[in-house]
């Protein structure tokens, strides 16, 4: 059977000369490492040398955290229960960037072949048994911390020391987040053969309980410290500027002052990946707010070089941020919870993914000429997950993006934008665009990536400006290790 891969975007010691490893020529699966005993990433970058190899060293990495977010979210995904939204929604820091996990204790085997088209391969792997071992550690000393920062909150509260307790109980923040991501490789690592269930019931579990066994300090949930948080405050927020301004108090009070600049990306609609009128409007106050409020630097949006940019690794989002020059990424989502919005937002450290600061704020959903939903945001669900269906799991690796990177896209009217695609194996592409009003265009049809082309960034000759209709638009590609059927296409006269 041949290998197929779909892939969509919304756009809104090193052993050198010896025998190949079965890992790399299965890559990332070997006896050595069974999947049921561990957890493995594969990465490989064209060349060799110290660069490739840290390259391929942080695509390994970054596999082993999209492997463990794409479990995840399948668990939540695949659940009837009632707890299905708020799960998504809880986890929504630790499943809407999949490479930013940063494990410990993974370790790493090297492979150069020095052929004719030299590539440097890196296996990143750990026993579940370790990891396990390792974070059950990991959430019982954030815990502890988390319990001794809300003691010293509530003490400033009773002390009438208001301002002291908001700024306690948001510290709190980026620990909650660390704690849910924690919590998340835990979960991987003890039910990789269980069913989904299992595993969405310890979830449910987790969120319910925060581990309140007798033997483990009980921890009070994140929503009771954002509910307390709300009641000292107590802000009526009647406009975009005032969700902006929320925004940059709580993280201001968490990063007193960033050493660098911020990069604001959009915020996103739900668990969607997909951008608002809103998200536009919130963007450009967001950037008026935290100048204003905490004297922060962000990237100048309307300056930034995207035609230059090339992303080292697999983790394009940290590569567009660095190459703009940002030492921080501020991004996140907003949900409807009845009549209210609940707006999540976090802010990492760009080099490490680190949570720096988190920010929850409510407001209700009659704020005037509010635009939550993204335009046509019913039809781009239908076929992104039809899309998403047609997926399989193989050794082939297609990466995408474009000149703006491959996550929080926004284009507007007149921009240009540009396509670029990797892959690790020789492969035949079919590229397809789907507009805003539903209508399928075929960019290219069996696009050949030969073996001189393996690992190395390919550039669609094609470029493409931005016009109506607008809305949430998909750029699908299609990769097959044989040749693409023919297309069925339609010439239109416009």
């Amino acid at each position: 059977m041949r290998n197929l891969l779909v892939c969509f975007l919304v756009l809104f010691a090193t052993a050198v000369h010896a025998a190949k490893p079965g890992w790399v020529t299965n890559y990332g699966r070997s006896e050595k490492h069974p999947i049921e005993l561990y957890l493995v990433g594969f990465g490989s970058a064209w060349g060799h040398g110290a660069e490739p190899r840290q390259i391929a060293a942080d695509d390994a990495r970054a596999d082993v955290s999209r492997n463990i977010v794409t479990k995840v979210k399948s668990v939540i995904r695949t659940s009837e229960s009632e707890m299905k939204g708020t799960l998504s929604q809880e986890y929504s820091g630790v499943t809407q960037s999949e490479t930013a996990l940063q494990l410990l204790g993974l370790e790493t085997e090297q492979y150069v072949d020095s052929g004719r088209n030299p590539t440097t391969y890196v296996l990143a792997y750990i026993r579940r048994a370790e990891l396990k071992r390792i974070y059950t550690r990991q959430v019982s000393g954030l815990r502890e911390e988390i319990q001794r920062i809300l003691t010293d909150a509530e003490k400033a509260t009773n002390a009438s020391k208001i301002d002291i307790a908001v700024e306690k109980y948001l510290s709190t923040y980026p620990l909650y987040e660390a704690l849910k991501e924690a919590e998340v490789i835990l979960l991987v690592a003890k039910h990789y053969s269980s069913s989904s269930d299992v595993a969405f019931d310890e979830l449910k579990a987790v969120r319910r309980k925060l581990f309140r066994e007798p033997d483990i300090l009980p921890v009070p949930s994140h929503i009771e410290v954002i509910n307390r948080v709300e009641q000292l405050v107590s802000e009526s927020l009647t406009s975009i500027d005032g969700i902006a301004r929320a925004i940059g108090f709580q993280v201001s009070k968490q990063v007193l002052q960033p050493e660098g600049k911020v990069l604001l990306a959009p915020f996103t609609y739900q668990d969607t990946r997909m951008s608002s009128r809103f998200s536009r409007q919130l963007l450009a106050a967001l950037e008026v707010q935290l100048g204003q409020i905490a004297k922060w630097q962000t990237v100048d949006q309307t300056r930034r070089l995207h035609s230059s940019f090339h992303p080292r690794s697999v983790q394009h989002m940290r590569d567009f941020a660095k190459d703009t020059g940002a030492a921080l990424l501020l991004s996140g989502t907003y949900w409807e919870n009845g009549d209210q919005i609940t707006l999540r937002g976090t802010l990492r450290d760009v080099e490490t993914g680190e949570v720096k600061a988190g920010a929850v704020v409510v407001f209700d959903q009659d704020i005037k000429a509010l635009n939550l939903k993204p335009q046509n945001y019913e039809q781009a669900l239908i076929e992104q997950s039809a899309f998403a269906e047609g997926e399989l799991v193989s050794g082939l690796q297609i990466e995408m993006w474009t000149n703006k990177g491959s996550e929080h896209l926004l284009y507007t009217e007149g921009e240009t934008m540009k396509v670029f695609v990797r892959s690790n194996r020789a492969a035949h592409l079919r590229l397809l665009y789907i507009l805003a009003d539903g209508r399928r265009t075929l960019l290219r049809e069996n696009y050949y990536i030969d073996q001189s082309k393996v690992n190395r960034v390919v550039e669609i000759p094609e470029m493409f400006e931005c016009a109506p209709p607008f809305g949430a638009e998909l750029l699908v590609v299609v990769a097959r290790l044989g040749i693409v059927t023919v297309a069925e296409t339609i010439l239109l006269y416009m």
